[in-house]
């Protein structure tokens, strides 16, 4: 077994956050990093809709390209990529925001490393009963550009479990830093402790089966968030588990340097996914996702 030692467990259960450092070897990493800049290289945008990515609660994006990406490769564009006439502001391969939401099903080597045996056995270690991988994607911040301009690729406080809401609670997020992450070009952030002191407040759900897009539900009052937080740099390799309900967040790139990443989520296929998330599998209609045993 080459899952978690005690130590990060405890440390997982408390602070809904962890670093595992050389999860993938230097050859793994290097592989994923290039064919992260071969899947930018390939992007189309002749027949794309131009889709950007947004977290915000007031504007999110809202289109079926995203809705239907549970098993596509598919490009979404960060806020700042086109004008108000539709034109790219900057080249092609550096306006992706990220690539997802199905490269463990389409990509050999995204596929090798979710479904590797020591994801099994974090899963494992994690009390998972049925886990399923249900979202891939590769995360991309991009320097600052030529005119020393930060881009828009902040990402505000958030929990997953808004965007992926299991009944109970199961979701946990595995982020492979594809590069060194530091505090200056937008290394991810959290505050220890918030999945147990921050409720899930709301989801983001599908309105009138996708006729009328998506909309973020209020499940309950939100609660001030107290606490401050804390900065994750880690080296290329590195993995970081994320708790579902744990508050985390990145900043804008403010550097010369990228910070690509890969990551995917995996839930418990013993708890309730239901049709009202936005992510379903579009060919049967459900949350038949790839089962990670």
């Amino acid at each position: 077994m080459t899952g978690l030692t005690q130590a990060q467990l405890d440390t997982f259960d408390t602070e809904g956050m962890i670093c595992v450092e050389n999860f993938l070897s230097p050859q793994q990493t290097e592989r994923l990093l290039e064919q992260s800049k071969q899947l930018l290289a390939q992007c189309d945008l002749s027949n794309h809709p131009k889709t950007t990515f947004k977290t915000s609660d007031e504007d999110h994006i809202g289109d079926r390209y995203f809705y239907e990406s549970a098993d596509k490769i598919s490009y979404f564009f960060d806020t700042d990529a086109f004008d108000k006439d539709g034109n790219l502001t900057i080249e092609l391969p550096k306006s992706i925001n990220k690539i997802g939401h199905g490269l463990h099903i389409k990509d050999p080597l995204f596929k090798e490393v979710t479904f590797d045996n020591k994801v099994k056995d974090i899963a494992h270690d994690l009390k998972f009963t049925e886990p399923q991988v249900l979202q891939s994607m590769c995360i991309f911040k991009q320097p600052v550009d030529a005119k020393s301009t930060e881009r828009d690729n902040a990402v505000p406080p958030h929990n997953d479990a808004t965007f992926l809401y299991t009944s109970p609670q199961t979701a946990v997020g595995f982020w492979i830093a594809l590069e060194d992450c530091t505090e200056e070009n937008g290394c991810l952030s959290y505050i220890p402790g918030t999945h147990k002191t921050y409720p899930v407040s709301k989801r983001f759900v599908r309105k009138d089966g996708l006729k009328s897009g998506c909309t973020f539900e209020q499940l309950q009052k939100d609660k001030p968030v107290e606490g401050e937080y804390k900065m994750v740099p880690c080296k290329a390799g590195s993995l970081i588990l994320i708790h579902n309900s744990v508050l985390h967040k990145s900043e804008k790139n403010r550097s010369n340097k990228s910070r690509y990443a890969y990551a995917f989520h995996v839930i418990d296929g013993v708890a309730e996914y239901d049709e009202r998330n936005w992510l379903q599998v579009p060919y049967d209609g459900g949350s038949n996702f790839s089962r990670l045993f």
